[in-house]
């Protein structure tokens, strides 16, 4: 189990493949599900206590190990199918038949999975900090940054420098994880899901789930994929978006509040049937 993933109680569960899941729990007396997955549950678990004040919530931690299901032609594993096909076991091991899913970035990937291969399961969709990469990238200014180290990465992405510190002992507890090779291939491009980009396009003009879209206008990755995400939020049926003028990819870390007031405000606005 990585309980290092987690900040506070780690439990886990073992799916029918063999892998092993580690996982929080929050609100359990809701009676509504909603479902997060990430890498890591530190500076975000502000946000999934404030959803709990509504719903049960599961955070499911994408692993990078393991038995795997989705592979590649050449044998190696497809980690953007996998992380969604494993939040989607996990679903179905606890019982969980429909259910809200969150993700922000990395986190969005399990959602994208699910729209494909299981709408279902899906109340809604959050899908914030991220959208499908249809038109490309338009610029490369947040790995640019990467050359002058993590600590001056992760410093463009918050408005609060108090921040800082808590992002660094989060990336600190985790250890090398983060590095995997898998994070730069499938961590920030939902459209490799789909086979091509062209299905995931027609796919978004088809959709069926309520998709929310969230976006800081200082975020990085609002700037490097322009295009692809003024398109997504374009063509995207039914899609509701919000950008929040002054915000930064790492609002969680500022303002955890605001961004579980925009799920609740995206969830509650779905229902009116638009």
């Amino acid at each position: 189990m990585e309980a290092n993933k987690i900040k506070g109680e780690a439990k886990s569960v073992v799916l029918d493949n063999g892998a092993e899941l580690t996982y929080c729990e929050l609100g359990e007396g809701n009676q509504e599900v909603l479902v997060s997955g990430a890498f890591y549950f530190h500076t975000f678990m502000p946000v999934l206590e404030h959803l709990a004040q509504r719903y049960h919530v599961y955070g499911v931690v994408m692993r990078f190990d393991g038995p795997a299901d989705e592979l590649e032609p050449d044998g190696s594993i497809h980690w953007g199918r996998q992380w969604g096909k494993d939040v989607y076991d996990f679903t179905q091991k606890m019982g969980l038949e429909k259910f809200h899913y969150v993700g922000k970035c990395h986190g969005t990937i399990p959602g994208w999975y699910l729209v494909k291969n299981h709408p279902e399961v899906l109340d809604t969709f959050a899908s914030f900090y991220l959208a499908p990469h249809i038109k490309g990238q338009t610029a490369n200014s947040w790995f640019e940054l990467m050359g002058q180290g993590l600590e001056k990465m992760m410093s463009v992405a918050m408005r609060k420098p108090e921040g800082l510190k808590a992002k660094m002992e989060e990336m600190a507890a985790i250890g090398d994880s983060a590095q995997s090779p898998a994070v730069p291939k499938y961590a920030s491009a939902p459209e490799k899901i789909w086979d091509s980009v062209e299905e995931c396009d027609e796919a978004l003009k088809s959709l069926t789930v309520p998709v929310g879209y969230c976006f800081g206008t200082i975020d990085p990755l609002l700037q490097d994929y322009w295009d692809s995400n003024l398109y997504a939020i374009m063509n995207t049926k039914g899609a509701r978006t919000v950008i929040l003028e002054g915000e930064c990819h790492l609002m969680e870390l500022d303002c955890p509040d605001r961004v579980a007031a925009e799920v609740f405000a995206f969830i509650d606005e779905s229902r009116k049937g638009y």
